[in-house]
Parts: structure tokens; sequence; C-alpha cells
């Protein structure tokens, strides 16, 4: 536990210093941004309303998770930075959570240890941790939650988590219900059903509720035609060779994966793709992956060196998500910085151009801050996402906050 331990305070100074490198950069986000506006908004006027949405998030999504627990948070400090912290901190936790599953489904320490060390070196969760902050990233500790309170036949602790997990995100409605179902059938039947009902519940009450005022939270569009499988079986090759491919163990329970596989792949509507490693998408399906893993790994111990040499191996060599990635370096602080952050502490109002949706999100706490352009064509070209190059814009936000908007 100690290892784990170490290993999670490391992974967590890391990536703070790496999101914080980016945000400096004027290279954070957007979603950081835009959840922040909307709790900034939350505390000050009880609205979610976040000017990137147009309106209240939670008619966007039902996220009541985030308000709840980072709205004290934000109240005391209204920054990106309280965003960033949070985020890395959740997902470095989760890997304490997946060691105590492991334990308790009888995987010796060391093997605990190594499947949770995996986890946090994998390109998919150094992806989450360099990316902006999304709702999602409550999902591996909450997850990993559920199943210990499942392996413990907990109804009590079952339903909690499960509620957790429903406050997240509405997707999450529709996993659990199927994985209430699939439990109930072969699993245990007073828990599944009762996940399955509470999953129902929630998932009509959140529809009643945004139909009511004229809302129905964002989704992509399904069909049954699968465009882009070349592209999605590399993505199950970069997901599964951290895992040792040990999911694949599972035989007929893999069936518990398949609305995971479902929201990824046969999405009609996306000009990108929902699947990619690092997608915020993927966290459910990565979650879901883990936690089969941990029941492989139970009766085959070595899965577990496997898995954690196939990490490091994807981390160094082939995955371009990951920031250990051989060839990357943090980016050179920003000169344009002082002038976004110059806006976060006015009530002005301050438009900025999708091309600088970095300094949009350094200045989001100012609720007045607007992203304009995104969908039409700028007049400067966006920068690579891992290219080290100053912003050296002349909008208008640059001039600083005291010449108004």
């Amino acid at each position: 536990m100690r290892i784990v331990l170490l290993a999670a305070a490391v992974f967590a100074a890391i990536y703070i210093a790496l999101d914080l490198n980016a945000l400096y950069a004027l290279r954070a986000n957007q979603n950081t941004g835009l959840y922040l506006q909307s709790l900034v908004d939350f505390v000050r006027t009880g609205s979610t309303f976040d000017q990137p949405d147009g309106r209240p998030h939670m008619l966007v999504h039902d996220q009541w998770v985030v308000y709840a627990l980072l709205g004290p948070l934000v109240a005391l400090w209204p920054r990106p930075e309280t965003m960033i912290v949070a985020q890395v901190v959740a997902l470095a936790g989760a890997a304490l959570v997946l060691y105590w599953l492991a334990n308790i489904c009888g995987i010796e320490r060391a093997a605990a240890a190594a499947l949770s060390i995996a986890f946090l070196i994998s390109p998919s969760v150094q992806g989450f941790a360099y990316d902006g902050f999304v709702a999602e990233d409550v999902v591996p500790i909450v997850g990993f939650s559920f199943a210990f309170a499942i392996q413990r036949r907990s109804l009590l602790w079952t339903l909690a988590a499960a509620q957790i997990l429903l406050g997240i995100k509405e997707d999450e409605a529709w996993f659990l219900a199927w994985l209430g179902a699939v439990g109930a059938i072969w699993f245990d039947r007073r828990l599944g059903v009762a996940v399955l009902l509470l999953a129902t519940i929630n998932l009509g009450s959140y529809y009643a509720i945004a139909s009511h005022f004229g809302y129905l939270p964002e989704r992509p569009h399904y069909g049954p035609v699968d465009r882009e499988w070349a592209g999605q079986l590399t993505f199950l090759v970069e997901l599964l060779v951290p895992l040792a491919f040990a999911p694949l163990r599972l035989g007929w329970a893999l069936i518990a994966g398949l609305p995971f596989i479902i929201e990824l792949f046969f999405t009609q509507d996306r000009t990108y793709p929902l699947y990619h490693t690092g997608s915020y998408y993927t966290i459910p399906l990565v979650v879901a992956a883990t936690v089969g893993t941990v029941y492989v790994v139970a009766r085959r111990p070595w899965f577990a060196r496997y898995a954690l040499a196939g990490s490091i191996l994807m981390a160094l060599l082939f995955n371009n998500a990951s920031i250990l990635h051989i060839g990357r370096r943090p980016f050179t602080p920003d000169p344009q910085y002082a002038a976004a952050r110059s806006w976060a502490s006015t009530s002005l109002p301050v438009d900025i151009p999708c091309e600088d949706v970095g300094a949009w999100t350094v200045a989001a706490a100012d609720l007045q801050a607007r992203l304009i352009g995104c969908g039409r064509r700028g007049t400067r070209r966006g920068r690579p996402a891992w290219r080290d190059e100053p912003l050296r814009a002349t909008a208008p936000w640059t001039l600083g906050a005291h010449k108004g908007d």
C-alpha cells in the first residue's frame, strides 16, 4: 500500500505541475474553463449557466456531483487551478481504491500494487489527467468503489456509489441499468434489480425535468454502421496492452461491456472520434475493463506483471496521449498569460476568439468572459497541441482588463 500511495503522490505531483504549465502557457482545455464558469455562476447566483453552452450546464448534462463536491472549493478559490488539482487528485486516488478492490478479490499485495501502478501509467489515464477537467474524471474512483461494494455484497454502499455515478453524467444511467440487468441474471438478483431500478428512476427524472424546460441533454446520434473500424481496432489495442489483454479472458461476461462499446463506436454525427486514447468519453470503458482485469488477475496473478510492463511500454514508445512519451517536453509560459488572468478578477465583458481557448479558460471566472467564433474559420491558425509556441496575439482582450471591453 505504501508503494501505491507513493505512486499516486508522484502521479499527482507530476500532472498538477504539467497541467499548471499548460495553463500558464495558455494551452488549457476549454472544458476546464466551462466547468469553472458554471461553478462560479452556481456559487454566486444559483444558476449553472456558462457561455460556451449558452444555457445552464445542468440542462446539458446531469452532473450534480460536480456542484456538490466542487461548489465549496470554487467558492473559496474561483480559479482554474482549483479544477486542475481536483481533477488530478481524483484520478490519483482511484489507484488506491483499485488496490483495495484487488485486495478484497483475493489478489496478493505485490500483484495488486502492480495493477494499480499500471493503471496510473497507462496512456489512457495520463491522457485523462493531461486534458481539461470533466465530471467523468470522478468515474474511476467512484466506479472502483462501486465494484468494491458489490464484491462485499453491501446493498447500502452499492446504491450509494451507484447514486454518485448517476450524478456524474446521464450516460452512466444507461450503463448502470444494463449492468444491473446483467447482474440480476448472472450475479446477485437483489443488487442487480436495485441498481436497475435506481438507474431507471434517475434517468426518467432527469429527462422529464430537462424536457419540462424545453431541452434535451447533449448527445451524439447513433446508427447501425460502424464507419471507423480500423481506428477502433487500434484504440482497443492501446486500451488492452496496459491491461495485458486480460479482459478478453472474461468469456461470456464480456457482454457487460456492450453498451460501452456501442457509445464509442457507433456515433454518426461527430467530426472527431469519441474513442481515441485519453478521451474522457472512454473513461467508463477503461474503468469497466480495469475491473474486469481485477477478476482475471485474481485467478491468474501473473497478468499483473504483464499489465505493468505493457503500461510502461505504451507510455514511453507507442502512444502520443502520454506525456511520458519519449520526446515530449513542457510548454514555455505564454507572455499573454497575465493579460488573460487580469480578466478573471473583473465582471467586465470580454470576447475571446476560439483560437485563444486557453486564454478564455484562464479568464473564465469572469462570468462575462465569452468564447466566440468556435465552428467558424478563424483569422489565426490554431496551435497544434504539442507544439511549443507563444500566442503572440493582438486581440483586444490582450490590452488588459483596465481597458474595458
